[in-house]
């Protein structure tokens, strides 16, 4: 059986301008240097797999963090399907895990790995209810700030996993900056 990985990347730094809704936030100066970065690191560190997707957040930042995110990727990450999910926003550890067996249910091959890019509190709670305990998972939990990236691996099917807890190991957390 193939292992499965999930990625959950918090947007970059956004900016706080007067009269602008929170989920309509763009990035600031910082964060459009930093998102890139992150996309360097995804280079560097991740490859996609059979079926990898991509699911984010509607909100602006989220938006403009994967858009240049994936300005730096390789060819090989082009043919991914990225798709918009309103639910990411300010979503529960538990909605979290819904939109991830989601993905499962699209048309084509099952995906090996799933990446979230989102928010704070909901992507390092995630982090918390699925990781097993180690050193890693614990840098995660200190601190999950703008930018960050943590990859889950395990090898329990995605229905399993996906349930928890405990049920990934936390084998990568980075905060590229640009």
């Amino acid at each position: 059986m193939a292992g499965r990985r999930l990625l959950l990347i918090r947007h970059a730094k956004s900016d706080y301008p007067l009269g602008v809704a929170d989920h309509d936030r763009p990035l600031n100066a910082r964060g459009a240097r930093d998102a890139p970065a992150v996309g360097r690191w995804l280079a560097d560190h991740v490859a996609p797999s059979v079926g990898t997707r991509v699911c984010l957040s509607g909100a602006e930042r989220v938006q403009q963090t994967w858009t240049l995110a994936a300005g730096e990727l390789g060819e090989e990450w082009s043919a991914v399907p990225v798709v918009t999910d309103d639910r990411v926003y300010e979503a529960s550890p538990g909605t979290l895990r819904q939109v991830i067996l989601d993905q499962l249910r699209v048309e084509g091959a099952e995906p090996t790995t799933v990446v979230l890019v989102g928010h704070s509190p909901g992507l390092p709670q995630l982090v918390a209810e699925l990781g097993r305990p180690s050193a890693i998972r614990a840098d995660a939990l200190e601190k999950f700030p703008t930018s960050a990236v943590a990859v889950l691996e395990t090898r329990l099917p995605w229905t399993q996993a996906a349930e928890g807890p405990a049920t990934f190991d936390v084998s990568s957390f980075a905060i590229p900056r640009g």
